[in-house]
């Protein structure tokens, strides 16, 4: 909303023409000039009635009219017919005035036309009250920049001459070009060259919209504030929040409380009680509760994090997200946890460091960081760096088995754990099962323990059910009956079975 300092002067027009109080203390002589075709006196009524060409001046005013009737112990006069009153640099226009000079009141009827060098009001009738120091019109307003499009209509409008701020109510809107705005109420505070509107208030701007229920907009340093319901939309990105300050020249926006931005362009929508954002520097920043929703074209990855940051990628157009401290990861087939996170829209890779945690079906995934690989938007890989393991849990919490090497690369098929690629001091504990029938009923029994060694295995699983083992070199291993387990074979270096830090949904994110 680029709205030029010099762009909001009804305020100076209006006060110019509207000082009364100047206008009234004058004194009450009429002077008649010449033109008048007709002048009578009529002593009983203390009446001076002109017609024809009037023109006379009165309390600084130089005035014309058809007819005009003045009585000067009482302090009034009437004009009639294409009044035509002139006041320093001002030309006012209607069909008939009254000058109270008693009451300190004035008042225009008909077709009001007011106008300077810059500026022209029209209203169907105007007052004004010199002891409150105001000018009210009731009955529909236009202020018009001559010469440009700027414009502000309302059915009721308030001037305060003296400290040149004024006030619109009632259907009030202001159109310039590129801009409307409309609201049910508009103030203009002259000092600080600000619009305050209240009620229910839309603002359009080319191809952006703002809406609130009360706030200001600076026309001199072109920044304002929403706020109740504030919703902010252009042609990518739709912006909800309780309060929103816009700031055009430095191109910021921060919102606060109940922050919700939904980037259509990108796919992703942002929730938090802060939000920072610039296009000119491509980033926005969002804090207090912050959820990144990734929207895939077949599933949806939330993201939540202490604090969240999206970037630009102004070559390619896509988004870059980087999210700090206790990050929380909720998807229809994985969650996980980490410390800090980073997500290439372009790479479509999803990187988890310091201390990650993946979670798929019964499956838990470890390692020192984790890359999460997407495909048509479906979860296609996830690679484990450094002290990787994989950890399934069989009957209930009873027994596990686990996976475990120096790197990792865990296959995804339809959201489900189908193999593992482990390179570096692999290690495999599992314990196969045997399926036994009897006339009724088939049974499933475990057999027993079986732990190989090798330098890289791949394991095929089905439901955390190891299926088969492929390896390169020979490895080491050893069979356990169930009864002859020793238990520093039942578990791979470092086990930790972590159910309790698991997200359960995307509504459990956020901590309490």
């Amino acid at each position: 909303m680029k709205t030029k300092n010099h762009k909001i002067k009804f305020a100076l027009f209006v006060g110019a023409f509207f000082l009364m109080s100047n206008f009234l203390a004058q004194s009450d002589l009429l002077k008649l000039l010449p033109g008048s075709r007709k002048a009578n006196y009529y002593e009983n009524n203390d009446l001076l009635k002109l017609e024809g060409n009037v023109h006379f001046e009165y309390q600084g005013n130089t005035m014309y009219c058809d007819s005009a009737y003045y009585f000067e112990k009482r302090r009034l006069v009437y004009a009639y017919g294409k009044v035509h009153i002139i006041r320093d640099k001002i030309n006012m226009f209607c069909d008939s005035a009254f000058f109270n000079g008693k009451a300190e009141r004035a008042k225009l009827w008909g077709n009001v036309r007011v106008r300077d060098l810059d500026y022209r009001l029209t209203t169907d009738s105007l007052e004004y009250i010199s002891s409150s120091g105001r000018a009210i019109y009731r009955n529909y307003g236009t202020i018009k920049k001559i010469g440009s499009n700027e414009m502000i209509v309302s059915k009721v409008g308030y001037f305060y001459p003296e400290s040149k701020n004024y006030f619109f109510s009632d259907s009030v809107v202001y159109t310039n070009d590129g801009i409307r705005m409309t609201t049910d109420t508009l103030a203009y505070e002259y000092v600080n060259k600000q619009t305050v509107f209240n009620g229910e208030t839309t603002i359009l701007k080319d191809s952006m919209t703002m809406t609130c229920l009360y706030g200001w907009y600076n026309t001199e340093l072109n920044k304002g504030y929403l706020h109740g319901n504030a919703s902010y939309k252009d042609n990518s990105q739709i912006l909800y929040a309780d309060t929103i300050r816009y700031d055009e020249k430095n191109d910021e926006i921060i919102a606060k409380k109940d922050v919700h931005l939904i980037n259509e362009k990108s796919n992703y929508v942002l929730n938090s009680n802060y939000m920072y954002t610039s296009d000119s520097i491509g980033l926005t920043y969002i804090t207090d509760c912050a959820i990144a929703k990734l929207i895939q074209n077949k599933d949806t990855i939330y993201i939540h994090s202490d604090t969240l940051f999206v970037l630009k990628d102004t070559i390619k157009k896509n988004k870059n997200i980087m999210a700090y401290y206790g990050v929380k990861i909720y998807n229809n087939d994985i969650q996980s946890i980490c410390d800090s996170l980073w997500f290439s829209q372009t790479q479509n890779k999803i990187k988890l460091y310091h201390n990650p945690i993946v979670w798929s079906e019964n499956s838990e995934l470890k390692g020192d960081s984790i890359v999460i690989s997407t495909k048509d938007s479906l979860i296609d890989k996830i690679n484990i760096y450094r002290n990787a393991s994989a950890i399934m849990e069989l009957d209930s919490g009873q027994l596990y088995n686990q996976i475990s090497g120096k790197n990792m690369i865990a296959y995804m098929k339809e959201g489900k754990l189908r193999k593992t690629d482990v390179n570096g001091s692999a290690v495999s504990i599992y314990y196969p099962e045997d399926e036994e029938k009897t006339d009724s009923l088939t049974t499933i029994k475990r057999m027993g323990l079986n732990r190989l060694e090798s330098s890289t295995l791949s394991v095929y699983l089905d439901s955390g059910e190891v299926i088969g083992i492929n390896y390169v070199n020979e490895p080491v291993g050893i069979f356990y009956p169930m009864d002859q387990i020793l238990d520093k074979k039942k578990w791979i270096k470092n086990f930790k079975w972590n159910p309790a830090l698991r997200p359960e949904d995307e509504f459990s994110l956020p901590d309490d």
